[in-house]
């Protein structure tokens, strides 16, 4: 929001909308700190593209998986107020690699478009809401468990969650992420397929970390520890439509 002020010539106040005040205090309040910024993030993508399409080359079936879902997120408390981000639909898609018997590498996106309310902060805000899109970018190794029209799986992953405000502003903020999930593959033939999953994503915010070293009867030694937060969990439940694509 621009307003100007008439008592000082040529001075434009530049004065933040509520949205602007919503999203804001939403990141402070799951402490984000930058850990990933835009040429990271760019880095990040050109390097897991190059590794995927190497591992194509030598992949003995190739999956593409068009998803649809709902995402659950909770709430986040914290000394910037209580904030509800929404429950709402989400979409994206898997490209899945075979590159073991049974054993796949994936690469995966997700996103929703939902709100994030204020519940508790102030009089001015409380009630007050603003639009939200919440993305994951995945790479991860999934693990197949039977063989046949049925078949199970599990999976590990790791990668970015971006948080952007989509009214009256342009902030993106971006975490590391990992996430686990299961599920299972139901084939209608040889080629097309249903995927049922649950998932949960959990972006993580880098909380501190050290070097310890010490001296005992038996000698001495170092190590080191890292910790991280997990502001806000991501629980989806999905289906998909699985493609196999021709060797």
């Amino acid at each position: 929001m621009i307003i100007k002020n008439n008592n000082v010539k040529n001075r434009i106040t530049f004065t933040p909308s509520i949205s602007e005040i919503i999203f804001r205090n939403f990141i402070k309040n799951i402490h984000i700190n930058k850990l990933i910024n835009k040429k990271t993030m760019k880095r990040i993508t050109i390097i897991a593209a190059i590794l995927l399409t190497s591992t194509m080359l030598f992949a003995q079936s190739v999956e593409f998986t068009p998803l649809f879902g709902y995402d659950i997120s909770g709430k986040v408390n914290g000394y910037y107020g209580t904030f509800d981000v929404k429950d709402d639909i989400s979409f994206g898609g898997i490209l899945s690699v075979e590159v073991d018997n049974m054993s796949y590498i994936e690469l995966g996106y997700q996103r929703t478009n939902t709100e994030v309310a204020v519940s508790s902060y102030g009089d001015f805000l409380v009630g007050n809401r603003t639009d939200l899109a919440v993305e994951h970018y995945q790479v991860g190794f999934l693990r197949e468990f039977a063989e046949g029209k049925v078949v199970p799986f599990a999976k590990l992953s790791l990668g970015t969650t971006r948080y952007a405000q989509m009214s009256d502003g342009n902030d993106r903020y971006w975490l590391f992420s990992t996430g686990v999930g299961f599920g299972a593959k139901v084939f209608l033939n040889e080629m097309v397929g249903l995927r049922l999953h649950t998932n949960l994503i959990l972006p993580m915010e880098f909380a501190g970390g050290g070097i310890f070293c010490g001296i005992g009867g038996g000698g001495g030694g170092c190590s080191t520890a890292v910790t991280f937060n997990v502001p806000l969990v991501h629980w989806n439940l999905g289906v998909g439509l699985i493609i196999k694509l021709p060797n």
